[in-house]
């Protein structure tokens, strides 16, 4: 078999695979009911909300009296650690985000990862510019955007075997950080009764019918 033949089946195996996994994913899409979708989109919306993120102030305690201790008794440092969580969970999702970067950075300081990465990115030009146009090969035919979901699993899977590494050391650091963090910081209950307090309207502020 010669070599044009043997690339054209290799092609038409590749966009198979892109039109299976296309289908089946738009397949678990379609399963989803849209209240459940509903019901992800706004946990979302409320886990990830802009003003639950603690400034840089509070987390450190500055300005504070004692804000970081040791409390050895458990009825006060169980407590302490659920609060801190609570309070400052956005924070600590902040903090191993900046070490997942951190640590990426310097893993794509690594020769071989750069090549990787350049040749990763070769293919995606080569396959952009082989699917300008519609390929037709007997009854399959090769879209752009076929050849484009492939791609991005294929990057998914080269991305999973570079970064696998590096998401077991951010699980490990930021988690170890957060939860020293949690033992130590003091004084988030008083914030936390200060913010709620504070959401509770006054009576006498309230206007009367």
């Amino acid at each position: 078999m010669s070599s044009g033949a043997t690339n054209t089946a290799g092609m038409v195996e590749m966009a198979k695979a892109a039109d299976q996994a296309n289908k089946a994913m738009n397949a678990v899409s379609g399963a989803i009911p849209d209240e459940a979708k509903s019901y992800m989109r706004q946990a979302k919306e409320k886990i990830l909300d802009s003003d639950k993120l603690r400034s840089f102030s509070d987390f450190f305690g500055f300005g504070e009296q004692g804000a970081f201790n040791v409390a050895l008794n458990p009825t006060v440092l169980c407590p302490r650690i659920k609060d801190n969580i609570v309070f400052f969970y956005l924070n600590y999702i902040l903090l191993a985000a900046v070490i997942f970067l951190i640590t990426l950075l310097a893993t794509m300081i690594n020769p071989s990862t750069i090549v990787m990465f350049i040749c990763l990115a070769a293919a995606w030009f080569v396959v952009m510019k082989a699917t300008a146009e519609d390929k037709k090969f007997g009854p399959i035919t090769i879209t752009r955007k076929n050849a484009t979901f492939l791609m991005m699993i294929i990057s998914g899977i080269v991305a999973f075997f570079v970064v696998k590494d590096i998401f077991f050391i951010t699980l490990g650091s930021g988690s170890a950080f957060s939860l020293i963090h949690a033992i130590f910081r003091n004084g988030t209950k008083e914030k936390i009764d200060a913010l709620s307090s504070s959401a509770v309207p006054n009576e006498t502020e309230m206007p009367h019918v």
